[in-house]
């Protein structure tokens, strides 16, 4: 099998074949890519490219690869960053995070390289998340900077900034639920994920945007993308370090799943019953919110992935 390593940015693709480094336009369509491509191999049958998840910035990377039934391996950015650490790498430009994005074939099995699903729907949801969580970031900034104004009429400026990113931020939220309800099965889907207690409609829809983007994942992979599953650190008779969640996962999801899984401990009978059953065991509290979360997460998982509604005890 052939491998390609693409370091994907705003405007270029850095590409690294194994032989020979690369920039082609980072564009919707990638002509330039694809004239290379038909020109190199005679079929895309054997080929594989690697590259990092890096948000909007790789979709047009991600769509042509679909369209042209080409394998790919998406990287988690930790993991590429962690294994371009073990190899010594000091420096980082596109060019040598190519090179390392191509070298990290030989840890991949061949099963693991598939052509990617691309669904429109999830694809519009996920680029209103993505708006949404910009525009509620600009919001919070924008407020705590308000604070710290003691000047009137900068104040009232400010002021008026803040109303002005509230009003967005309302609408952007709006326009999500209006997508979902134009799509029954979304629709559907969403409202089975409001049945959980604990669960408000800014977490339904950006899970359902995770269980969709992420299809046929089990209960291990989804707790890893959004870096809840447990790591452990231990060496000999030495060295033992506690458990700890790797992180290496979705950070916005993981801190939007927190203060649901607080609502769920005190409001969701099978959270709080598996939250008690913890601490009873003499779990850290802190232990036994997160292992709470990591719960709350894969109850919504199994509900979307088997179409039913939550049932509480």
């Amino acid at each position: 099998m052939y491998y390609i390593g693409i370091d994907v940015s705003k405007k270029a693709l850095s590409v690294f074949d194994g032989q020979n480094d690369m920039e082609f336009v980072n564009q919707e369509g990638l002509k330039s890519l694809k004239r290379y491509l038909k020109k190199r191999y005679q079929t895309f049958d054997n080929l594989g490219i690697i590259f990092e998840a890096t948000g909007v910035y790789s979709d047009h990377l991600k769509t042509f690869c679909a369209d042209h039934r080409i394998k790919v391996f998406i990287l988690n950015p930790k993991q590429s960053h962690n294994f371009a650490r073990s190899l010594g790498k000091r420096s980082k430009t596109d060019k040598i995070d190519a090179r390392t994005i191509y070298g990290y074939c030989k840890l991949i099995a061949k099963e693991k390289m598939q052509v990617p699903v691309i669904n429109q729907e999830a694809k519009i949801l996920s680029s209103y998340l993505t708006s949404y969580q910009f525009a509620q970031k600009q919001r919070v900034s924008l407020a705590n900077h308000l604070d710290s104004i003691q000047d009137k009429d900068l104040s009232k400026l400010l002021k008026q900034e803040l109303k002005r990113a509230q009003r967005l931020e309302d609408k952007l939220l709006s326009d999500m639920k209006t997508h979902i309800k134009d799509h029954p099965k979304l629709q559907k889907d969403f409202q089975r994920l409001l049945t959980i207690s604990g669960v408000g409609e800014k977490l339904a829809l950006t899970l359902l945007a995770l269980f969709i983007n992420y299809q046929g994942t089990n209960r291990a992979q989804i707790t890893a993308l959004v870096g809840l599953d447990p790591t452990k650190r231990e060496s000999g008779t030495s060295v033992k370090g506690k458990a700890k969640i790797s992180k290496n996962g979705n950070r916005h999801i993981r801190k939007m799943l927190y203060m649901p899984a607080l609502s769920a401990i005190k409001n969701n009978q099978k959270i709080a019953i598996f939250y008690q059953r913890l601490i009873a065991h003499h779990k850290p509290k802190k232990v036994a919110v997160i292992a709470a979360t990591r719960k709350l997460l894969l109850v919504a998982h199994a509900i979307y992935h088997n179409k039913t509604e939550y049932v509480a005890i």
